[in-house]
């Protein structure tokens, strides 16, 4: 699992300051997931020249095989089909994330008219995925937090969408923001208020987790909401301009936060 370990650290550094707080029976299952999921984008947004759609067909099939032999000599895949098989989790949402980068590929106009289509699904077949190994095969848990891990993934995504909207400006081909011809104030408006409804019914779920997944995900909820904070105060014209973020110390800051708001039984 060392390799997805070294992939997700890499390319998932939203998720990575939360994921030191999970216990390591979940850490590294966690890992396994999202390498699956970056490889499956990465065909989608790089491998130019390339023929991404037969990539990611060989791709699906590859995944599928390595969950029913129990095996696979792709290192990602045979950590990924580990994951699927312990948590038992449903190759349903697995077909739902690849169809989502499928339709990825063909670029569909980055617009909220095509938002739900190819970005809200995968996210949220993700986000599920997850949740299934939090809840360490606690089914009922995982049926009662269902719709609040749906809100969290497309709370995520929306951010990570407003956050990353510049880049449109510059690679119209990607579909990792919001292009600038379906940005406006109003689109801002309505996204904000949505992201802080949607992270409201989190905030109010979070005390259902494990013990040893509680922090982390708490961690990951004070950045988005941070996040979402930061990204209220910003005019159109600057979150157009510029890529937004949160420093590598406010991170640390809101992560010691959430350490001992659980010292104090407060979270």
């Amino acid at each position: 699992m060392n390799c997805s370990k070294d992939l997700s650290k890499t390319y998932r550094s939203g998720f990575s300051i939360g994921i030191h707080a999970l216990r390591p029976q979940f850490r590294e299952n966690i890992y396994s997931i999202y390498a699956f999921a970056t490889l499956a984008e990465e065909i989608a947004n790089s491998l130019e020249n390339r023929d991404k759609k037969e990539l990611l067909l060989d791709y699906s099939n590859e995944t599928y095989k390595a969950i029913e032999k129990r095996f696979s000599l792709n290192p990602i895949l045979n950590s990924f089909q580990f994951v699927i098989n312990k948590f038992r989790i449903d190759t349903a949402l697995v077909s739902k994330f690849l169809k989502g980068i499928e339709l990825n590929i063909y670029h569909l106009p980055a617009d909220l008219k095509n938002f739900e289509l190819y970005a809200a699904g995968p996210s949220e077949a993700l986000g599920l995925m997850v949740l299934k190994v939090l809840c360490d095969g606690n089914h009922q848990l995982y049926e009662t937090l269902e719709t609040p891990a749906k809100k969290f993934s497309s709370a995520i995504l929306k951010l990570n969408k407003l956050k990353n909207s510049s880049k449109h400006q510059y690679n119209t081909g990607s579909a990792i923001g919001i292009h600038s011809e379906g940005l406006s104030e109003e689109v801002k408006l309505a996204m904000e208020l949505s992201i802080e409804a949607d992270l409201k019914a989190v905030k109010c779920n979070i005390k259902k987790l494990p013990q040893g997944s509680r922090r982390a995900i708490y961690i990951v909820f004070a950045y988005y909401n941070t996040l979402l904070k930061k990204i209220r105060k910003l005019s159109l014209e600057k979150i157009l301009m510029n890529k937004i973020g949160i420093s590598y110390n406010r991170k640390i800051i809101l992560a010691l936060d959430s350490l001992i708001k659980q010292r104090l039984n407060l979270l």
